[in-house]
């Protein structure tokens, strides 16, 4: 920075002092960040407040050189111009940080107004490691799922071989002649194997019950506007309109914020699958949430093919699935999630076409909450 009593900072100074016109005053009334500069010498000779805050280390820059360095390009988009009266579009700094626009303010002046595209790069930035982060949680619950569903499934045979293989040591222990030493090593092996495999699974569910939802307070309606985005390309491909029915007001619920939302978007995933494999001529993905009672209710509508009955006996059965590519684990991980914050999840048939997945989470008491408040018709 410059001594407030250089030479530079003092001209600086007093060109923005010059009085703005009225429609750069009414720029600057509106936030936008625009500078006037002088035709022949790229001397800046109006700033408006929101341009000195963008650009807070360049205060007390003078003319267009001394912005250069940051807004790349500058230099020579001045030297092109733009006389043919419509505004010039610029990519300005490295890697085309800045957007602006150059317009022929008078026959001596430039009009620049500028654009952070910084902080839009940080914000798609966050939006895809959120995208990321999701499909990372997705895969991480999918194998922890399929492994408590595998240790359920497997333990029964296993336990079964376990005693059908003591039940016959014990019966050719009494028998005569007993066995030989090879015989019996062999039996007493193949026990030990299954008791192994039967300490293996135990160690999976072990490890895969472990891991428990982290409880916070959580607003569902801001939850769902967040899941909503994540799918904005799914929604595109699909060329399904979106409708958020939600409440002004915060929804708070108590539960793992990262375990709900996988809940929320594997519900949208399978809605806009079903308007593909039946296009409707107007796909439609609606979101609403109520409360009804102790409850938040949350409802995921497509008007997509719907659930025939076969489909719908199976719908939360593991590794069962309609879909040609589909593991048939997703609903099923679902309910677990809903049902370890002490929630419901079901689904009813649309009168139309489609379906409707519910979720009803326990809402979190408030302190002018009655203790026994009248359920909502």
């Amino acid at each position: 920075m410059l001594n407030a009593s250089s030479p530079t900072r003092r001209r600086a100074q007093a060109l923005r002092t010059v009085p703005a016109a009225p429609a750069c005053a009414a720029m600057a009334r509106l936030g936008d960040a625009v500078a006037l500069i002088d035709r022949r010498d790229g001397c800046l000779r109006w700033t408006s407040d929101a341009w000195c805050t963008l650009l807070p280390t360049l205060v007390d820059a003078a003319d267009a050189a001394a912005l250069e360095p940051t807004l790349l390009g500058l230099a020579a988009a001045l030297a092109a111009g733009c006389d043919d009266g419509a505004p010039r579009r610029l990519e300005l700094g490295d890697a085309a940080q800045w957007g602006a626009e150059l317009v022929a303010f008078d026959a001596d002046q430039w009009l620049l107004r500028l654009t952070d595209r910084r902080e839009q790069g940080r914000a798609l930035q966050r939006q895809l490691d959120d995208r990321e982060q999701l499909l990372f949680t997705s895969r991480v619950f999918s194998v922890g799922e399929m492994a408590t569903t595998l240790a359920h499934e497997l333990n029964q045979p296993i336990g079964a071989t376990a005693n059908l293989l003591r039940g016959l040591r014990s019966r050719l222990a009494r028998r005569k002649p007993a066995l030989d030493g090879e015989e019996a090593a062999a039996l007493e092996r193949a026990l030990e194997q299954v008791m192994f495999a039967a300490r293996v699974i135990t160690r999976i569910r072990e490890f895969t019950h472990s891991h428990q939802p982290r409880h916070a307070r959580v607003d569902l309606a801001a939850l769902l506007r967040a899941s909503a985005s994540l799918l904005d390309w799914d929604l595109r491909r699909s060329r399904a309109k979106l409708i958020l029915q939600l409440p002004d007001d915060a929804v708070l619920v108590r539960g793992d914020e990262v375990m709900l939302q996988q809940v929320l978007v594997n519900l949208m995933r399978n809605a806009l699958d079903a308007m593909r494999t039946d296009p409707p001529e107007e796909p439609m993905l609606t979101l609403t949430l109520s409360v009804k009672g102790h409850e938040a209710v949350v409802q995921v509508c497509d008007n997509g093919c719907g659930l025939g009955d076969d489909a719908a006996s199976k719908l939360f059965v593991p590794f069962a699935s309609s879909k040609p590519t589909g593991m048939g684990i997703g609903l099923s991980i679902c309910r677990s999630f809903v049902e370890l914050h002490q929630g419901r999840l079901w689904f009813t048939r649309n009168a139309v076409r489609g379906a409707t997945f519910h979720v009803g989470l326990p809402l979190i008491k408030t302190p002018s909450q009655p203790a026994n408040p009248t359920s909502a018709s």
